[in-house]
């Protein structure tokens, strides 16, 4: 994965993050908070089987950011009060500003993208979450280089 962390978090700031949002994070996902604090992606996509499509990765959201607050994970959970499940997560982005989105329990576990401006046809008001991954390992092993010719 080609990215740009935002530094590092303590212990103490994931277990803030996981008190603010009642529930533990998953260890992967936990342990990139604490090595990264999310950061910027380079040149990474990911496939979504569901609409055929390659999209561009662009931010992993951070506990902090020197940015922005746009660029934290309490900035969307605030953003997306009501719409969230228990066990859900805004995680990223891509450019367009469409969501990453991990479910982290339950039968809908996984990572999906979230096509929140429903740009894409097949998204609708009853349907706009594409599951990509089972969890953030496997999202983040499916990140590859992006090729503007498809090579």
């Amino acid at each position: 994965m080609n990215i740009t962390p935002w530094g590092e978090n303590s212990e103490q700031d994931v277990q803030e993050l996981e008190q603010q949002i009642g529930f533990a994070l998953p260890a992967d996902y936990r342990q990139f908070l604490l090595d990264n604090n999310g950061g910027e992606v380079t040149n990474q996509t990911f496939f979504v089987r569901h609409l055929d499509q390659e999209v561009l990765m662009d931010v992993f959201y951070g506990i902090t950011s020197r940015y922005s607050r746009s660029l934290t994970l309490g900035f969307w959970l605030k953003e997306y009060k009501g719409e969230l499940g228990e066990s859900e997560l805004v995680i990223g982005r891509d450019p367009g500003g469409h969501k990453i989105l991990y479910i982290t329990a339950g039968e809908d576990k996984g990572v999906y993208y979230w096509d929140t401006n429903h740009f894409f046809a097949q998204s609708s008001e009853q349907g706009n979450a594409y599951f990509v991954a089972d969890d953030f390992t496997a999202f983040c092993q499916a990140l590859r280089d992006y090729s503007p010719f498809g090579v």
